[in-house]
């Protein structure tokens, strides 16, 4: 099959890519110059860090990190032993340990105590929170966090910020830079190995597609070598446009990580390129209600699991097999939740028969979803209580920004959650549940006009049908304390023809259709219902003056 000429390139890049990283290896290692004074020139190499920082991300290949090297041999040192009771599976690990164990240095027993105080029970997200803390961090020796906004980073990281002058001071006293130089061969040779396997995923899928590659110019995909982490072990991140994949040591490449991060490259996009036919098909989101091991981040999201079915499909249709084994991989997918992989498998086999590229099928196929099949093909589903093993970060940091706005309105922080979800508004665009919280704030601020825009938008987007039947009801609620009471009804009307299932949302929506709304202070009454179910994400309208 003809490979676009933008593959083409994009395919000889990835491969470049590692005599651009040699080049690196080759310039002078940070904190290594004797004449550097770090606090003479502070203001211009934080601006320069945080141009690095942002520059690096713009490409699409595979390389080590020192920022990650950094942060884990400091956890290394401070207590993470995850993995070495066979420390055959990861030698350079070994090597670098015991070096590490050798050299004097101050700050350990401050790591030490800090490693010991946030460490969590679950090893793979143990180990997972310092990966992201990593991803968020400016090359050394200025190390920092690349943003001073807990809106701006994920909650994790924001736990973990009062390491990051222990961990500069770590880079300094240990001399990470030396063993940086030391070891980069050996984990170059690593990069190239996964490189090579890249180019060869790109391509294949991108064939498999009839794809180009989109944004390769403004949206990152980083694979970064980590052999201090656990041996067999990737964690994958999304953040904004950059896609990130951290393999650990292993004895097998991960090409199934990196094939499932490269289908969210393509695909992650497309929801909201045809957010019209993704709504008409968001009622089927109810039957998450039966998935007790479903993620929170794919129950609350149903774009997001309708993307992971297409993928988990996809994957299974060219995985190695027979027919029934590929079938039976796309049904194991239906059981640990993801419900339309079973549909998916079947519509990218007509997909394949015909010549039309997924731009211009995905539109066709979503809309060819029918709710009646789906809960004919589920009926007899056993799915599965316990969650699978923990493999990857959500990949959008969208619903966990949203929570934080969430949590702040709870607070009663109004302006700070009013910055939080204007900065998901900057990264994400309009956003059914990032604007249906700037109401509430709009409500609390008295700023009726902006609270009924808002609402009105989250209305018109939401595919979700609790939020979407909240917002007119809380629309109608306005109303009715300006007098509108024609209009008011209407909205209140709208609510009951969303069609949520809640008992509380119908009550609502028929109360107000029947007796209006009052409030002798002049403002929404408190107590209200909210558009989420989950205890953490409740938000209460009207309560505080």
């Amino acid at each position: 099959m003809r490979v676009a000429t933008s593959v083409r390139i994009l395919l000889a890049g990835c491969l470049l890519l590692g005599g651009e990283a040699r080049l690196r290896a080759q310039e002078q290692i940070p904190g290594q110059n004797p004449e550097q004074n770090p606090s003479q020139n502070d203001n211009q190499n934080q601006a320069q860090n945080l141009e690095q920082n942002a520059q690096s991300i713009q490409s699409i290949g595979a390389e080590p990190n020192l920022q990650l090297f950094t942060v884990l041999a400091a956890i290394n040192l401070a207590g993470f032993d995850t993995g070495m009771e066979q420390p055959e599976l990861a030698p350079l690990r070994a090597a670098v340990r015991e070096e590490l164990a050798q050299r004097t240095i101050p700050v350990l027993a401050d790591l030490r105590e800090f490693y010991q105080s946030h460490q969590l029970r679950d090893p793979d997200r143990n180990l997972s929170q310092y990966i992201s803390l990593a991803l968020f961090l400016t090359p050394p020796p200025n190390l920092m966090l690349v943003a001073q906004n807990p809106a701006n980073v994920p909650g994790e990281v924001w736990e973990l910020r009062d390491m990051v002058p222990l961990l500069a001071a770590f880079y300094r006293e240990a001399d990470i830079a030396g063993l940086w130089q030391k070891y980069f061969p050996a984990m170059e040779q690593e990069s190239d190995r996964y490189r090579r396997l890249l180019a060869q995923v790109i391509l294949e899928t991108n064939s498999y597609l009839r794809m180009d590659t989109p944004g390769a110019t403004t949206r990152g995909f980083a694979i970064y070598i980590s052999p201090l982490g656990g041996p067999n072990q990737t964690n994958a991140r999304s953040y904004g446009d950059n896609y990130y994949l951290v393999v650990g040591p292993a004895a097998e490449s991960a090409e199934a990580d990196i094939r499932h991060g490269w289908l969210h490259y393509l695909l992650d996009p497309f929801p909201y390129r045809h957010a019209r036919v993704i709504e008409s098909k968001a009622g089927l989101h109810r039957i998450t209600e039966r998935l007790p091991g479903l993620d929170a981040a794919f129950r609350g999201d149903f774009s997001l699991l309708l993307t992971e079915s297409l993928i988990r499909a996809i994957q299974a249709r060219r995985m190695a097999g027979d027919a029934e084994a590929k079938k039976r991989a796309a049904h194991e997918a239906v059981e640990e939740g993801f419900y339309l992989a079973d549909y998916f498998f079947e519509a990218m086999e007509k997909f394949e028969q015909q010549p039309v590229g997924m731009r211009l099928y995905y539109s066709e196929m979503v809309d060819g979803i029918s709710a009646r099949d789906v809960q004919r093909r589920l009926a007899a589903v056993q799915f599965r209580v316990q969650p699978a093993r923990f493999r990857e970060m959500p990949w959008n940091s969208l619903d966990e920004i949203t929570q934080r706005g969430e949590s702040s309105i709870s607070q009663g922080e109004f302006e700070e959650a009013s910055q939080i979800f204007e900065a998901a508004m900057k990264q994400f665009g309009p956003q059914p549940r990032v604007l249906y919280g700037l109401a509430i704030v709009a409500t609390q601020q008295k700023q009726p006009e902006r609270a009924k825009e808002y609402f009105t938008q989250a209305a018109s987007l939401a595919t979700d049908t609790r939020t979407k039947a909240w917002s007119h009801i809380y629309l109608g609620r306005l109303l009715d304390l300006e007098g509108k009471r024609p209009d008011a009804v209407r909205a209140y009307q709208a609510a009951l023809a969303v069609g949520d299932p809640s008992p509380d949302t119908r009550e609502a929506a028929e109360k107000g259709v029947r007796e209006g709304f009052a409030s002798p202070s002049g403002r929404p009454a408190p107590q209200a219902a909210t558009p989420e179910e989950k205890p953490r994400q409740r938000v209460p309208l009207g309560t505080r003056p």
